[in-house]
């Protein structure tokens, strides 16, 4: 799973506005905005921990020597001592975030909803917004029919498309 950082504030919106309208919370009318920004923080913060986590696992691997296969477990191995969770556990990690936030913040004036409720609206809500990378892949696949799929040249060019479709929809 990949988050953009575009989709950061339509997600954070999203899932403010869909709790409130589904009386899951309640907000202070004129500070919602702030809430807003409390749950892109969070986001904000996942991504740099990923990124941190990303960076120390390839200083291991320089350091030992390894190959590079190891560096999804050398990844997991770092997020697990800092109680962080990636890949399939990582909506869910994020999801928690913005519950206790939401239960700790002075401007959420009341949460009516259960944890789990509201953890399984939070990941439909990222899950929506995040459909759009298959979104982007098939188009980029569909341009590209005419190349070897996994031939260098399709590699470079679906590279190129990708990135030029994602950033025209926000994406990047």
């Amino acid at each position: 799973m990949r988050i953009y950082r575009g989709k950061i504030r339509p997600i954070a919106e999203d899932i403010l506005n869909e709790l409130i309208a589904g009386n899951d919370i309640e907000a202070v009318e004129d500070e919602r905005a702030e809430v807003v920004l409390d749950v892109e923080a969070i986001i904000k913060e996942y991504l740099r921990m990923e990124e941190e986590i990303s960076g120390q696992a390839r200083e291991l691997l320089q350091k030992r020597g390894a190959s590079y296969t190891e560096f999804g477990k050398i990844k997991r191995m770092l997020a697990e001592e800092k109680g962080f969770e990636m890949g399939d556990k990582s909506l869910a990690w994020i999801a928690n975030q913005i519950i206790e936030c939401f239960l700790i913040n002075s401007r959420v004036t009341e949460v009516y909803t259960d944890d789990y409720q509201l953890r399984r609206k939070i990941i439909q809500i990222f899950s929506r917004h995040l459909g759009m990378e298959e979104q982007v892949d098939r188009e980029v696949r569909d341009r590209i029919k005419h190349l070897t799929e996994n031939s260098p040249e399709w590699e470079i060019e679906y590279q190129k498309l990708y990135k030029q479709i994602a950033r025209r929809k926000g994406l990047l």
